[in-house]
């Protein structure tokens, strides 16, 4: 029977590569948008949970969480670095995270914070940074630019690559984060006084390169000569600014729901301030995500419609072209039934291959598509198999059946077909 299956499924190629593809399209999308819409919405949510408030300058609710939670998009801008040191000092609030960014290396963005940012995050080697300069890294920056505990990291301003190369101010790996399959494995961690350094020793250099300019475009000596007290006043400024930095976010958690309220009501009447609660926005994000994935179901159940028809079509036709092998199998005593039978294997065969066909494609394409959208801050795994998916790929191979088995019983009843 399965000798005769394959011989038969030989003959015809044409056919029966169209069936596969069409059903590893229906099968692929179907998997593919599930797969996705899960790992989404649980990182999300997982995300999101552990920061009741989260505090920025004024601007889009959505900007301030995505950058805060998933290091996507641009910081609204920076508030004082007093809001932090106010909230510290709050008996309602049990954690205060102060957040900054504005430098990359090689496109991979710097996140200025402090070790409680990282908590819950095991690490792959190393130790957590502690002094100014010392970063930790994540573990898809590590294996991209084949970093190690010691090697020297010189940033560049701004988030994308062909900033200005802060090369006075390198940081060091000190540790490397184990892989979450989050946004964290695509960032390097450094504390804020690192960021803060950064900035204020580039603004006293570009002062310097400035007054070298003016003085070669006939500035007096005078003016411009750097005495030791104009030094001194350079690094006093240097140290205040560290000092003093600003910060794009503060992420607040807070004791209780009342302490939440009291708190989102009071920082949210400055004008200058933005309060969100993190789990509210990224929840109407979801809502968005949601909407577009029930758009790709619609879209896979007509696919999947259609190879119901496409297939019922070509297996009337392979039972059509088949008929003189039927009438002499009939005329040698092999029953219907049997002769049914083989036609089920074969189509079984071919819905088999073509479910496992499109789970691997739906893998290929997930792994194609994680670089791409790991810059937006999702990661997908895709090694994350979830019990729906078998299920989905269990339907589809039903429904590659189901039409051979509705003719082959059609025929049956008839006896077979006649010349």
């Amino acid at each position: 029977m399965f000798k005769f299956a394959f011989k038969n499924m030989a003959i015809k190629k044409a056919k029966i590569v169209l069936i596969v593809i069409s059903i590893v399209i229906s099968a692929c999308v179907g998997i593919l948008a599930y797969n996705i819409s899960e790992q989404v919405d649980s990182g999300f949510k997982t995300t999101a949970a552990y920061y009741d408030i989260i505090i920025g300058p004024s601007g889009s609710s959505t900007q301030l969480a995505m950058n805060t939670m998933f290091f996507t998009d641009k910081p609204l801008g920076t508030i004082s670095y007093e809001y932090v040191e106010q909230l510290q000092k709050d008996t309602r609030v049990n954690k205060v995270v102060p957040f900054t960014m504005g430098d990359s290396y090689n496109g991979a963005k710097i996140v200025g914070t402090t070790a409680d940012f990282l908590e819950g995050k095991e690490l792959r080697e190393g130790v957590m940074y502690s002094e100014k300069f010392e970063c930790v890294i994540g573990s898809a920056v590590a294996e991209k630019y084949s970093l190690s505990l010691g090697s020297t990291l010189v940033t560049s301003h701004g988030l994308t690559e062909g900033g200005h190369a802060h090369e006075g101010n390198p940081l060091t790996v000190v540790g490397i984060l184990d892989e979450t399959k989050t946004a964290y494995d695509n960032v390097i961690f450094t504390p804020c006084e690192t960021v803060w350094a950064t900035h204020s020793h580039s603004d006293v250099e570009s002062e310097e390169a400035q007054e070298v300019l003016d003085d070669e475009h006939g500035e007096t000596a005078d003016e411009h000569t750097h005495t030791d007290e104009d030094a001194h006043s350079h690094q006093e400024s240097s140290d205040t600014r560290e000092e003093h930095g600003e910060v794009c976010a503060i992420l607040v958690k807070s004791k209780s729901f009342n302490a939440y309220s009291q708190l989102s009501a009071e920082y949210g009447e400055n004008s200058k301030l933005l309060v969100i609660n993190p789990s509210e926005v990224l929840r109407e994000v979801l809502e968005n995500v949601d909407m577009s994935t029930q758009i790709v179901y619609i879209l896979c159940i007509i696919i999947l419609i259609m190879n119901i028809f496409i297939i019922s079509v070509i297996t009337l036709l392979n039972m059509y072209d088949s008929k003189k092998e039927i009438a002499l199998m009939r005329l040698i005593g092999i029953g219907m039934n049997k002769i049914n039978f083989v036609y089920i294997i074969q189509n079984g065969i071919i819905g088999f291959i073509s479910t496992i066909l499109a789970f691997i494609c739906s893998r290929i394409c997930l792994a194609l598509m994680g670089g791409y959208v790991a810059s937006m801050g999702i990661v997908l795994d895709t090694a994350k198999i979830y019990p729906l998916e078998i299920a989905i790929m269990a339907v589809v191979f039903v429904i590659s059946v189901l039409p051979t088995v509705v003719c082959t019983l059609n025929m049956s009843k008839k006896d077979g077909i006649n010349e």
